[in-house]
């Protein structure tokens, strides 16, 4: 398993930014270069929704599901990613009151069951989505930031 990790402090309440992650748009759909989203089906307690991403990756369109597999208010989201790819990352996202406002920790974990190349996979993965945990948690900041008046 390789783990890729960032942390953030927003200065906004937990339960505004948890409300603001939750909604894949915000936290999945912003700024994210050759990346599109499509088919959002969001549940009321978070739980089963899911949406459909699509990326370009050396020439090849890639299609991808997220869905939340465990959402708890106001402290947790996990997503799981699921493509034809042989990773399957599982995202989780914790919210933990501090005095400045919210810390927003995002942690990625891949597990590529394939002999021999397995563990190199799982670290190129956590490697390559690092620009993109960072541009997910600046997007949060700033969206929910910027809505703080």
């Amino acid at each position: 398993m390789a783990t890729l990790t960032r942390s953030t402090t927003i200065d906004a309440p937990v339960e505004k930014v948890f409300t603001y992650a939750l909604d894949f748009r915000n936290l999945w759909g912003q700024g994210w270069p050759d990346i599109g989203i499509a088919d959002v089906d969001l549940k009321p307690d978070g739980v089963g929704s899911s949406v459909k991403f699509f990326a370009h990756v050396l020439g090849l369109h890639l299609e991808m599901r997220l869905e939340y597999v465990e959402v708890v208010r106001p402290e947790r989201i996990v997503a799981k990613v699921s493509s034809v790819l042989p990773d399957r990352p599982l995202w989780t996202f914790t919210f933990t009151p501090v005095d400045e406002g919210t810390q927003l920790t995002v942690t990625g974990e891949w597990h590529v069951n394939v002999p021999a190349v397995g563990k190199a996979w799982e670290e190129r993965m956590a490697r390559n989505h690092e620009g993109l945990a960072d541009l997910m948690i600046a997007n949060i900041k700033t969206g929910v930031e910027g809505t703080a008046a």
